[in-house]
């Protein structure tokens, strides 16, 4: 009840007058009457005016608590260039997925000590909650026919179904049947089961926690500010091996959030994916990191956190494309 005393609701017009006299954010670029259409009918005020979070404010003065050299234009340059990030993570985890699932299925088949099968019924007695989503989903038109050939269902009288077996299910199925979290998890639980080499939790974590946003189409880039997580050793070394960049440079850049999920993301990338899908996903990322990104730098010049971390991060991806020809 607080927020509705202290935050009523706002029409778009009030929120940017709100922008101009309270936030101090210019529209150097567009008047007032555009600015409303744009929140009214392309992104809401909330998403637009998160990317504030990339600008500093004055401490003292007149102009205390008001935005630094913050336009509404550079908001929604902001907003275009999350947009394009987002639509290629997806592309980019829909590939590492794919690598995997392929990785998984030709080690196990290739591995004397397992007929795959007892590995299946071994990670689904282990995880109750598996064998419930998957049992969710068997009035999809999707699964439902790969559930009633290898799982036993039993239907109840009110008509719910409930899988009772899961022994004559083939690990290539279950990748079928299951979410990317869930194929990490079985991924790791047979790679480091066995002592195989395969990509850390912490990593695989991360390149999940990105995939989870972009296909939630959360805002991304609204906050690129150090301090806020910390990276794992094997990031770390791999970014040590980037021409250019300093260790101090290193630690405050992968002590951002977004920033370290992106690394952990073209790490694992270039790990796993191989062939003409990796080659031609790489030329689409080339093509966002060094036009998309930079068709409006100018925008952002006196910006040192957004410049700086554009830099960083295309150090990175220039050095993974290079050594991926």
């Amino acid at each position: 009840m607080a927020n509705r005393v202290s935050k009523p609701k706002k029409s778009v017009s009030q929120l940017v007058l709100e922008m101009k006299n309270v936030r101090g954010i210019t529209f150097n670029y567009v008047n007032d009457s555009s600015a409303i259409d744009y929140l009214s009918d392309v992104n809401n005020y909330l998403r637009t005016a998160s990317y504030r979070k990339n600008y500093q404010k004055y401490q003292r003065g007149t102009n205390q608590g008001k935005y630094i050299n913050l336009d509404f234009s550079y908001l929604t340059e902001m907003s275009v260039i999350d947009m394009h990030y987002r639509f290629l993570i997806q592309k980019m985890c829909s590939d590492i997925e794919h690598s995997i699932c392929v990785q998984l299925i030709k080690d196990i088949e290739n591995d004397t000590r397992t007929d795959g099968y007892d590995l299946v019924q071994q990670f689904l007695t282990q995880n109750k909650t598996e064998v419930k989503k998957i049992q969710g989903t068997i009035a999809s038109p999707h699964t439902g026919d790969l559930l009633r050939k290898y799982f036993t269902i039993q239907t109840k009288k009110n008509g719910q179904h409930k899988i009772v077996s899961f022994n004559d299910c083939p690990v290539w199925v279950l990748m079928e049947l299951i979410s990317f979290g869930s194929i990490i998890n079985f991924y790791l639980d047979y790679y480091s089961g066995n002592n195989l080499p395969h990509i850390p939790k912490k990593i695989l974590n991360l390149v999940r926690s990105l995939r989870n946003a972009a296909a939630h189409n959360n805002c991304i880039l609204f906050d690129l500010n150090p301090g806020t997580t910390v990276a794992p050793q094997e990031i770390t070394e791999f970014v040590k091996g980037v021409e250019g960049i300093t260790k101090s440079k290193r630690r405050k850049r992968l002590s951002s959030r977004a920033v370290l999920e992106y690394i952990a993301l073209i790490y694992v990338y270039d790990r796993i994916v191989t062939g003409k899908v990796k080659k031609y996903r790489l030329e689409e990322l080339d093509l966002l990191i060094n036009n998309r990104m930079v068709e409006k730098i100018g925008f952002f010049k006196q910006n040192d956190l957004i410049t700086n971390t554009y830099k960083f991060i295309k150090q990175v991806t220039d050095s993974v494309i290079k050594h991926a020809k």
